[in-house]
């Protein structure tokens, strides 16, 4: 009896040192296992739109393929670096993304500027992020010449331009929407109410009045020369209540 028990005693521990030893060569084998990663040929500064001959690949033991890593070459062309990216080392998925996640578009020549406008100027405010809008300058006149001052007629005074208009832009797109603070601009949310027993939703209303209201700043993708102008008639705006900056949505019809 002792010498089946004995025997007993050495199958189970056989049998444990072989799945140890499995374990073990499973892990060995990891280890030593590699596979081929993307990294930097050279120090790339950040905000720099990459190419694939930026990059080498390099061995880096099989786990690692896991992380969020960029794999291959191919996924590289046409992104931008968020931060500096280090010869030889590891790229992350948050260190190089698509040129309209960090910049709104993924046009490379267009330059995105923001400036204040009340919502009255703003179709009311409703402007939102991918509408295409019109920009446009205005100049109120000062007091009518001469000789519309000098007639009798009020058809001559009806004719008199009170104000230039300009457009600066059209076909605009809108990549982001925010309020004074910089906050995104949200709906307002829905408040249940009851009356007998019908069950409406109506919107809640904030209980400051329409001239406590934020001002929105809108954020486009424009030509350089055209957020220059922009820029301008912003500054123009602010230093005499003569000069205004007005937007709509532009025509789907051009």
């Amino acid at each position: 009896m002792p010498n089946r028990f004995a025997i007993l005693i050495a199958i189970i521990s056989l049998f444990v040192a072989l799945g140890v030893g499995a374990f073990a060569e499973t892990q060995y084998q990891q280890l030593v296992a590699t596979t081929e990663l993307v990294v930097p040929a050279v120090e790339i500064p950040p905000y720099t739109v990459v190419a694939p001959g930026m990059f080498k690949v390099r061995s880096f033991p099989a786990p690692i393929a896991q992380e969020p890593v960029y794999r291959d070459l191919s996924e590289l062309s046409g992104k931008i670096t968020t931060i500096a990216l280090k010869p030889d080392q590891l790229v992350y998925r948050d260190q190089l993304v698509p040129l309209k996640q960090f910049r709104y578009t993924d046009d490379e020549r267009l330059e995105i500027v923001s400036f204040p406008i009340k919502p009255e100027q703003a179709v009311g405010g409703q402007i939102k992020p991918g509408h295409r809008i019109n920009i446009y300058r205005i100049v109120l006149q000062a007091t009518p010449n001469q000789a519309v001052v000098a007639s009798p007629d009020p058809k001559v005074w009806l004719a008199a331009l009170g104000a230039g208009i300009e457009l600066l832009e059209a076909d605009v797109l809108v990549v982001d929407v925010r309020s004074t603070q910089g906050a995104p601009m949200v709906p307002p949310p829905k408040v249940q109410s009851k009356t007998s027993e019908v069950t409406t939703y109506e919107t809640a209303e904030t209980s400051s009045s329409s001239t406590n209201r934020p001002l929105t700043i809108l954020t486009v993708a424009v030509a350089p020369d055209i957020a220059k102008d922009i820029l301008r008639s912003v500054g123009e705006s602010q230093i005499a209540s003569r000069y205004l900056l007005w937007v709509s949505l532009a025509p789907l019809v051009k």
